[in-house]
């Protein structure tokens, strides 16, 4: 596809994406898209013949989006440190520093937006939300639960547990962020949840862990 093609695709995508998350899928029309992203019904349909095409590569682009990010800051974090629970404190730090510099309210997150319609959706659209969110657990709940085997923590608790606790912290915050119309409570909430973890794992002053080797 020519490279004026894909620019006016992203620019379809941004503007269905901002009207999902105010809307809603079922609540957003493709009239409404058209409007935001100034293109004539004949350009959308070619990019997009279907809306079900339309979901899946919003999904597609916000699944490819968070697994960068997540890879990017594990990466990092395992640079900095060689203690599994020390990579992972780094980890959500690195979201932490990213968060308190927002100024503006989150946009939100289309996985969750997607999951309250789901009976909307094909089971490719769904496979690629259920991948993306495995692919969190996967990452984070490995690294936790490698720590839990060398620094067992002071409750009983489970790798895959704590990593989708703070997917689910980094959902409600969201939620909450927008509600009370402060940015700053994302940071703040997952910065809670670290302390969690700090708490758990007996960490005294982001170094020392109780039960080491």
């Amino acid at each position: 596809m020519p490279r004026d093609g894909q620019i006016t695709k992203q620019n379809i995508l941004d503007a269905a994406e901002k009207a999902v998350l105010e809307r809603g899928f079922a609540g957003t029309s493709v009239d409404e898209i058209l409007e935001r992203a100034s293109i004539s019904r004949g350009t959308f349909f070619y990019h997009f013949p279907t809306k079900d095409d339309l979901a899946r590569a919003l999904i597609h682009r916000h699944a490819a989006t968070d697994r960068e990010m997540v890879e990017r800051f594990m990466e990092r974090a395992e640079r900095l440190a060689r203690d599994p629970l020390q990579q992972v404190l780094v980890f959500i730090g690195l979201y932490i520093e990213v968060l308190e510099e927002m100024e503006d309210l989150a946009p939100g997150c289309l996985f969750a937006s997607f999951s309250y319609e789901a009976g909307l959706f094909d089971e490719e659209t769904k496979a690629m939300i259920q991948e993306a969110v495995d692919h969190w657990r996967d990452r984070v709940g490995t690294k936790l639960q490698r720590a839990i085997e060398r620094h067992p923590p002071r409750i009983a608790v489970n790798g895959e547990t704590l990593a989708d606790l703070a997917y689910s912290v980094f959902e409600g915050a969201m939620i909450m962020a927008r509600v009370r119309k402060d940015p700053r409570i994302m940071a703040e909430h997952l910065s809670q949840y670290r302390n969690y973890l700090e708490l758990a794992f007996g960490v005294v002053e982001g170094a020392e862990v109780s039960g080491g080797d």
